[in-house]
């Protein structure tokens, strides 16, 4: 079993490495829906323990994803803003073992999701030219 988990390392370790950026940005968001819904499971089951790691663990991607913003632009202002109601969300249905805390949060998270998953879409359709070689 430990092999298989080893292998199985090995194998998101190498995803993560060969990722594009957005391809990172579409697996943070698939890893915190994960993470919510497993958390959402534990807590109705009462098993706060689990939920706990798996409500801390989506903390920490959506940390990840708001370190990644560039501030420098409205959108990147705009998503701080839904990340940190996001944020609070997981934190407070953590603290309050409250599993109807999470389903608006993982639609919020979908969303967000889906909208990447386009843009990504998009922008492997889109041809890019590099102009700085002028020697042609």
């Amino acid at each position: 079993m430990a092999v298989m988990a080893n292998s199985y390392q090995q194998y998101i370790r190498h995803d993560v490495m060969m990722a594009t950026p957005m391809e990172l940005v579409v697996m943070l968001y698939t890893g915190c829906i994960k993470r919510l819904r497993l958390g959402q499971i534990a807590l109705e089951k009462n098993d706060f323990e689990t939920a706990n790691a798996h409500l801390q663990r989506a903390q920490d991607i959506v940390v990840e994803l708001i370190m990644g913003l560039d501030l420098n632009y409205d959108i990147a202002r705009d998503l701080l803003k839904i990340y940190e109601f996001v944020h609070r969300q997981i934190v407070s249905a953590n603290a309050a073992k409250d599993a109807a805390i999470i389903p608006p949060v993982i639609e919020i998270m979908s969303t967000l999701r889906e909208a990447w998953v386009q843009v990504q879409k998009e922008n492997k359709t889109v041809v890019h030219f590099d102009y700085t070689d002028e020697s042609e």
